[in-house]
């Protein structure tokens, strides 16, 4: 009789490098857990159309008049939580190497959760429950007059329904963005690209982050689907979108006891991880192109 084979630990997990979480101004240590409700803040929409001459205008010349040149914003963000559940026997594992398996889940899927819902907005099914996010060709304000609360804006093609091969898309989409944000931009890129970007000489890692050749912030996001802002699906192409930089706020892995957790009706243990998050990015714009996915890729 052949001996019982040995229990072994399994593979070690190993994150995905470059995704959304990567590039984001991470804020997780906030002291204030307000956060949580969602969150406000004020932010500078400025254009670089304000230059004169420095020297007195002739006669015939009209007066130089400094006109407006920014605008003092108010943008809001909303919260969402990511979870993982464990199903198990509670005979056998102590509640810490439950708690500690349920982590573990989490952190496998956390990433691709919390770009999907950063790319669509959909939560638990439900579409534009959480704002802001990219795929949107509606803006979304609370408020009237002074008071209001920019929560969502408007996704704009850089061209019609024109498609685009990587460098030339990716050149008009980084020029165009660049007019209206005028420091590091963020670009959310589906993974279906990654390769063409990459083999283009596009991008390249700068230590955790992808970056363009001109400094910009790469996201590759296995949770991004690549659909239009209209939230359709283009056939051969996929979307990237260009934001401002992208801040995040995000709680602790959160459980619960073993009370809440133990389901009396067939004694198992249901261990739930969860956490919540909050990402937010200026709406000064937001600029999106499609990208061929089929086809060569330019040398």
């Amino acid at each position: 009789m052949a001996a019982p084979r040995q229990l072994v630990a399994p593979p070690t997990f190993v994150d995905r490098n470059f995704g959304l979480l990567s590039v984001v101004q991470p804020r997780y240590t906030e002291p204030d857990a307000h956060w949580r409700n969602g969150v406000t803040w004020q932010d500078i929409c400025g254009q670089a159309l304000s230059t004169l001459s420095p020297y007195c205008s002739g006669d015939a010349e009209p007066p130089q008049v400094k006109s407006e040149t920014t605008d003092i914003d108010t943008f809001g963000a909303l919260p969402f939580t990511v979870y993982a559940k464990v199903d198990c026997s509670p005979v056998g594992y102590t509640q810490e190497e439950q708690r500690a398996r349920a982590v573990d889940a989490l952190t496998r899927t956390e990433g691709d959760q919390v770009e999907a819902v950063f790319s669509t907005g959909t939560v638990a099914g439900l579409p534009n429950k959480v704002y802001p996010h990219l795929q949107s060709e509606t803006a979304v304000v609370e408020g009237s007059g002074s008071m209001q609360i920019q929560l969502q804006c408007v996704a704009t093609p850089v061209s019609g329904a024109a498609t685009f091969e990587i460098t030339e898309g990716l050149g008009i989409l980084e020029s165009l963005a660049s007019t209206c944000w005028h420091g590091q931009l963020t670009l959310h890129v589906p993974l279906v690209l990654a390769h063409r970007m990459i083999s283009s000489a596009l991008v390249k890692a700068d230590g955790a982050q992808m970056k363009t050749i001109n400094g910009n912030l790469v996201a590759l996001g296995a949770g991004y689907d690549g659909h239009s802002p209209a939230g359709a699906a283009t056939p051969g192409a996929a979307w990237i979108y260009a934001t401002g930089p992208v801040f995040a706020y995000r709680s602790q892995p959160e459980t619960f006891n073993f009370r809440e957790q133990f389901n009396r009706e067939n004694n198992t243990l249901e261990t739930i991880v969860e956490r919540t998050y909050v990402l937010g990015y200026t709406c000064c714009c937001m600029y999106a192109v499609p990208i061929l996915t089929t086809g060569g890729v330019p040398l």
